[in-house]
């Protein structure tokens, strides 16, 4: 009976460390579990954010998801969590990092068999592209995003949407209407109203760069009906600059009015007041109230000031970033330095060691051949220990110099870049003070491309102005066109001629010449 207890006893013990022993082994397993969720869920998180136009770029714990996913080969996990790491990296405006993500989401996208990541990737690529002046390599990407949506048209009528865009941009019309064409047939087949509204405006933006603006007013009246209302001021925007163009006054206010009700429920861009003022100065002008078309031009200036000043501040943030950088480089550059001052002093102790070593196990005949040999080794390490010295000293002196130049060079340039800024707040307020005029020409009137850097600063100022001049005056020369521009700031006749670099009497051909051609264009 009681070798039964014993049995029994030990029988049950073995069942508990058995099970014991297999809790063990599932823990490790389900803790991975849980980390494995823990990162599903970061990336969900973010990809509803991003969803929602709302701010990620703090969400930085995205990037320890995607590392995460990488260590352990999980690639179909990685697809979307590079594709969301791109979209954050984009959100800080770390460009290069951004498109290394998306390149990243593509390739695990086609390894896993995941085309929806491969074709986000592709399409925001291509947003990359276009954003950076790359049109041309813009649509090979949108064209591949198109590709891997497959049967998904409303997806699809937003790529070729942008293949369209892309085509107008580049002037390059009979493209740009055959793949509006598709992009209008998918999005009106998947019930896309938000997309067809995008696919009808872009037709109009086509039809008035080919000056026909009946076209493009029936397109935008297409779009109107379907545009969200967060959009609805830009679709009446174009409206109206399209009745402006025909000179149709009445359907003009109509829509003008209906335009500003509009912005006033729903918060605009900078960019799209920008534009809005200017539409509404060259209404005012058009029928000759300066007045209003004042007004309206001083709220412009106002709000083309505050996007300057906001790209100014980018530009500082971007050479502080250089400079911790290449402070970061110089701290690496000495610790490199101390690691190979204590390498040559460990070498040193090592090859004296190893000397002493050798005299002890020497003979006594060996003995003057050996001290001879020593000598001869400390002679050497002691000139080539001066040498190193010597060449690490000259190597910071140039690593010094190098830092003060590049130093100065960042400090002229922002300089620079301020006393522009000031010199075209001065003009905004007094365009006859001479003084700032100088002070401009003199900070931008440098080097062959001095023109180059006038328009530069003065789309700046005035965004949107050269293009709409451009637009609506074609056949300007280049005379022609400098005037206009001049034409801001309150100058003399001689004046005119030693900026343009010709004579007073060409300086009043060009006016004649440019009143000419604007009157037969209106």
């Amino acid at each position: 009976m009681n070798r039964l207890s014993v049995e029994m006893k030990n029988h049950q013990l073995g069942k508990m460390l058995v099970f014991m022993f297999g809790l063990l082994l599932l823990l490790p397993s389900c803790g991975s579990k849980s980390k494995t969720e823990r990162m599903v869920a970061i990336v969900a998180e973010v990809r509803a954010k991003y969803k929602a136009y709302e701010d990620i770029s703090t969400d930085d714990q995205i990037f320890e998801a995607y590392d995460y996913f990488l260590k352990r080969k999980d690639y179909e996990n990685a697809a979307p969590a590079a594709l969301y790491s791109g979209c954050v990296r984009q959100a800080k405006k770390e460009y290069e990092a951004a498109m290394n993500c998306y390149k990243e989401a593509d390739k695990y996208g086609r390894l896993v068999g995941d085309p929806v990541s491969a074709a986000f990737a592709q399409y925001y690529i291509g947003d990359l592209l276009n954003n950076s002046g790359h049109e041309a390599e813009a649509i090979t990407n949108y064209k591949a995003a198109a590709e891997l949506w497959g049967d998904s048209l409303s997806r699809k009528a937003k790529c070729l949407n942008a293949v369209a865009m892309m085509h107008i941009v580049n002037d390059e019309y009979d493209s740009a209407f055959v793949y509006l064409d598709q992009a209008l047939q998918c999005a009106q087949t998947s019930e896309d109203k938000v997309t067809e509204a995008s696919v009808w405006n872009n037709y109009s933006v086509a039809y008035q760069l080919l000056d026909d603006y009946k076209k493009a007013k029936n397109c935008l009246r297409k779009a109107l009906p379907l545009t969200d209302q967060k959009r609805r001021p830009i679709a009446l925007l174009n409206l109206s600059k399209v009745h402006l163009a025909m000179d149709e006054r009445d359907s003009l206010e109509y829509y003008k009015t209906q335009m500003l009700n509009a912005m006033e429920e729903v918060e605009c861009r900078p960019e799209t007041q920008a534009a809005v003022y200017g539409f509404l100065i060259k209404d005012a002008l058009a029928v000759g109230d300066y007045e209003r078309a004042f007004q309206f031009e001083k709220q412009h200036e106002q709000v083309a000031l505050d996007l300057l000043s906001d790209q100014t501040q980018s530009s500082v943030l971007e050479i502080q970033k250089k400079y911790d950088f290449e402070a970061q480089a110089n701290r690496h550059n000495r610790q490199m330095l101390s690691r190979q001052r204590l390498i040559i002093v460990l070498t040193i102790v090592l090859i004296a060691a190893l000397v002493v070593v050798s005299i002890l196990i020497s003979n006594a005949l060996k003995k003057k051949r050996i001290e001879a040999e020593i000598n001869a080794n400390l002679l050497e390490l002691k000139k080539r220990n001066a040498q190193q010295q010597q060449e690490r000293s000259e190597m910071k002196v140039q690593l010094e110099e190098l830092q003060k130049q590049t130093d100065g060079k960042l400090k002229d340039e922002y300089l620079q870049k301020c006393h522009i800024i000031r010199c075209f707040e001065v003009l905004s307020h007094d365009r006859s003070n001479a003084m700032a005029f100088k002070d401009l020409e003199k900070s931008l009137f440098e080097g062959e491309d001095h023109w180059t850097s006038f328009e530069m600063a003065f789309e700046g100022v005035h965004p949107g102005f050269i293009a709409s001049v451009k637009e609506r005056y074609p056949d300007l020369t280049d005379l022609e066109f400098r005037y206009c521009l001049l034409s801001h700031f309150k100058l003399s006749r001689q004046e005119y001629a030693d900026v343009l670099g010709c004579s007073v009497y060409n300086v009043d051909k060009v006016r004649a010449s440019l009143n000419n051609k604007m009157k037969s264009n209106e």
